[in-house]
């Protein structure tokens, strides 16, 4: 059973967490082509460090800032195909860059595999980490030929 400090210290640093973090979009986009269906679920502009197993740490550099996308990937085709998440780059003004981290999207974070095998219907959901200008804001994600927009907010 966990004290009741580790659970307050826990609750402390979640909303703490939360709070640093700034929604960029959070209204899911879909779309489909070429086999794929692809489903921009959230993006997110915090935190500004990303620890993975083995004590994996990955930061931006001066004057750029960690933008984390969640990307879902089905597969439309009738056979095994491979998939390749350094083909979702994330775009902005004069900007596209791939991604720094593919990650498993699990309670600890978790580096996967940058390209992956799909079933036929195999569906999968990975926390794409990128590097991108502090002072610009991405204007979408783009993999292969499908584009997914990242609406400014109303």
């Amino acid at each position: 059973m966990r004290s009741v400090s580790t659970i307050v210290l826990v609750g402390m640093w979640l909303s703490g967490f939360s709070a640093c973090s700034s929604v960029l979009m959070n209204t899911p986009v879909s779309k489909t082509a070429d086999g794929w269906t692809i489903t921009l679920g959230e993006v997110r502009d915090a935190p500004d460090e990303y620890v993975g197993e083995g004590g994996v740490l990955v930061a931006p550099g001066d004057y750029q800032k960690l933008i984390w996308a969640l990307v879902t990937v089905r597969s439309n085709l009738g056979q095994e195909e491979t998939f390749s998440w350094e083909t979702c780059v994330l775009v902005g003004k004069g900007e596209a860059r791939q991604p720094s981290v593919v990650d498993r999207h699990t309670e600890v974070n978790s580096a996967a595999d940058r390209s992956e095998s799909f079933d036929p219907g195999q569906e999968r959901t990975r926390q794409l980490v990128y590097t991108f200008a502090k002072n610009q804001r991405p204007t979408a994600v783009k993999c292969g030929t499908i584009v997914l927009p990242i609406p400014r907010a109303r």
